[in-house]
């Protein structure tokens, strides 16, 4: 073997042990790469997989407040309806008590929300005519002195009656005193109904 066959000989072989080495280090970083990126795609997964668990946790505590919720809106919109009802019959028996009773009821009222100076009485065509007789005369004699109650003209009222003083009206239908009294009689109800 010649001088320049020995020199390209070893150049060869210089040349091949240098591309082994950069192959094997390249495999070897290629390696390190993907096990670096396998590592990472396991932690990625892990946190994705936590977060995920903790979505469908905080999903399932709103779902189940939400149900919640409802279910205490429906149940108080049933008692709010078995109570309305309640009150409904109530005023309902009220307008068709007796007329002993039902004028014994206006004469209360009367006493209860008589002003000083003179009342006018103002009721419905139906409650003028079944007025028992000497009823605005036992009324007058209970009243303080300096309150008195005449009779004026009928009006469209269901029940009850309205007082008028000048330009007050003291409104005591039926209707208007339930509603006046709606949310105390409700609490009440519910108390008695529901407790």
């Amino acid at each position: 073997m010649t001088g320049l066959e020995k020199i390209l000989s070893q150049i060869e072989n210089e040349s091949n042990d240098r591309c082994r080495s950069i192959t094997a280090q390249a495999e070897q970083k290629a390696e390190e790469l993907i096990n670096s990126a396998k590592a990472k795609a396991e932690e990625i997964l892990a946190e994705s997989s936590a977060q995920t668990a903790k979505t469908l946790e905080n999903i399932k505590q709103s779902s189940e407040s939400s149900a919640e919720l409802n279910k205490s809106k429906i149940v108080l919109k049933s008692k709010l309806g078995v109570i309305d009802s309640m009150l409904e019959r109530a005023l309902a028996a009220l307008k068709e008590s007796p007329d002993a009773e039902y004028f014994e009821m206006l004469k209360t009222l009367l006493l209860n929300n008589a002003k000083d100076g003179e009342g006018v009485l103002v009721m419905s065509e139906k409650d003028n005519k079944r007025m028992p007789a000497g009823f605005l005369d036992e009324v007058n004699a209970k009243l303080e002195k300096g309150k008195t109650v005449t009779l004026g003209e009928p009006a469209e009222l269901e029940s009850g009656f309205v007082l008028v003083y000048g330009d007050i009206d003291i409104n005591c239908t039926f209707d208007a005193l339930a509603a006046s009294k709606r949310d105390e009689l409700r609490d009440t109800l519910n108390t008695l109904l529901f407790n």
